[in-house]
């Protein structure tokens, strides 16, 4: 298959649509500008004729009897915009008639506006009007205006001109627009070109590994710089994956190592005799394999749950009513600790899987528990957000540091540095909540200040469809 440069095919395409550009502009100046300037003409005639039953009405209030002088003043002025006017009375008789007293110009008005439709639209199809108009004043009529013109409609000389005026600069725009487009094309081809063959360069660098080669590319153009911040946040991404896998290992290590150590140098001092094998002892190294089987459980259930195949049991179930029996197993805690635990419950159907969603509530009120104070407050409110379900967990607690908040979903994170299991467990809970919510297509936020509290919001869609 022939390959053709960029600058070739951007030519090529700048000019196809230089050729395109004429035949719509010719398209609409035969249909849409005729078509608008058409009702324009006829919305202008129905208002002027309006007007002028208005008036008339208006000057026989104002004469008290029909004054011949001030109607043939209306009427003249009329002939000008190409209007016929004749008045009876209310006996029917003529009381003006423009044909009667400027026939000869009311026929050459005719006659002039018939060439002026056929000069501009040689098929079009047109005669003398006449639409009759009652007169009323006090809801007593008086008489009726009978206004003809050439119709259905008509052009006068100012509206031809306007006309022609309108295709010759749609013509010229569409030259100068072709001339313009071709030559832009050439120069975008040559601009486009050498940012692209960076992102190449960059976009190999990555695929041997290199992740920390970034774009610095500037552009006016929007899609080069998607593109290069694009390929930018795609090696950050996959550096800090990387550095995550490093990390991960680094972290497993350092779980285990305390639990390990602990189990080691209790049973090697009762091999040793040193301590005796007795039930505190004991009991100490079961506490310890415990917390190791935690973790593992931990690993187990963010893997399944982190992955492609995870299964959701849906049902529709009332959310409200879950949170209610929550908090009610958490009571006991947060009274024993002085905390006061508010919720208003308010029923809100969705369509979920209870079990998960209970995980997660249940990690976000602990995690609440854990770091508010004595004589704070954890507060769980529900809202709803066109089709979403909005239910946010706000404690008045230690808050989270700016630089942490980023993290703060990451796999064994942990805001307390020293990782002390006396303020957190493994690091994995929050983890294991965000991998629930996305995978019931929601979303869980985080904004907090330090001293004053956190505020975990989780977005939930009512219906699966």
């Amino acid at each position: 298959m022939m390959k053709f440069s960029l600058r070739v095919k951007m030519s090529a395409a700048f000019l196809a649509v230089t050729l395109l550009l004429f035949l719509i502009i010719s398209v609409l100046i035969n249909s849409l500008l005729e078509k608008q300037f058409k009702e324009y003409v006829i919305g202008k005639q129905e208002q002027k004729i309006k007007e002028t039953v208005v008036l008339i009405t208006q000057r026989y209030n104002n004469w008290g009897n029909w004054n011949i002088s001030g109607i043939e003043t209306i009427g003249v002025n009329l002939l000008g915009d190409g209007l016929i006017l004749r008045v009876n009375g209310i006996d029917g008789n003529a009381i003006w008639d423009a044909n009667v007293h400027n026939g000869g110009m009311c026929k050459t008005i005719l006659e002039h506006m018939a060439q002026n439709m056929a000069s501009y639209s040689p098929d079009f199809k047109g005669g003398y009007v006449e639409k009759r108009y009652p007169l009323t004043v006090d809801n007593t009529e008086i008489g009726s205006a009978t206004i003809g013109y050439y119709g259905p409609y008509f052009y006068t000389d100012y509206d031809i001109r306007f006309l022609q005026t309108i295709n010759n600069l749609l013509l010229w725009s569409a030259i100068l627009a072709g001339i313009a487009s071709l030559a832009f094309g050439i120069f975008m081809a040559g601009h486009l070109s050498k940012p692209i063959g960076h992102v190449i360069h960059t976009a190999k660098q990555i695929a041997k590994g290199d992740f920390d080669g970034r774009l610095r590319e500037t552009s006016s153009t929007k899609e080069i710089v998607e593109l290069t911040s694009t390929i930018n946040s795609v090696a950050e991404t996959l550096g800090k994956q990387d550095a995550l896998r490093k990390r991960l290992t680094a972290d497993v290590a350092h779980e285990l190592r305390t639990p390990l150590a602990t189990l080691q140098s209790h049973l090697e001092a009762m091999i040793d005799g040193i301590w005796q094998p007795d039930a505190a002892r004991l009991t100490s190294c079961h506490e310890e394999i415990v917390r190791i089987s935690k973790l593992v459980g931990d690993l187990e259930r963010l893997t399944k749950y982190e992955g492609e195949n995870l299964m959701l049991n849906i049902e529709r179930f009332d959310l409200s009513a879950m949170l209610q029996r929550i908090t009610t197993n958490f009571e006991s805690q947060f009274k024993s600790s002085g905390i006061l635990l508010v919720f208003e419950p308010q029923e809100r159907m969705v369509e979920a899987d209870e079990d998960k969603i209970s995980q997660v509530f249940i990690n976000l009120i602990s995690n609440a528990l854990k770091y508010t104070p004595s004589g704070g407050k954890v507060e769980i409110k529900i809202g709803s957000n066109a089709g979403h379900t909005d239910i946010s967990v706000s404690d008045t607690g230690i808050g989270i540091a700016p630089e942490d908040l980023p993290q703060i979903f990451e796999r064994f994170y942990r805001t307390d540095k020293s990782r002390s299991r006396l303020t957190g467990g493994s690091g994995i809970g929050l983890t294991i909540a965000k991998s629930i919510i996305d995978a019931h297509h929601g979303s869980i936020t985080v904004t907090s200040e330090p001293d004053k509290g956190s505020v975990f919001t989780v977005t939930l869609p009512i219906s699966r469809e």
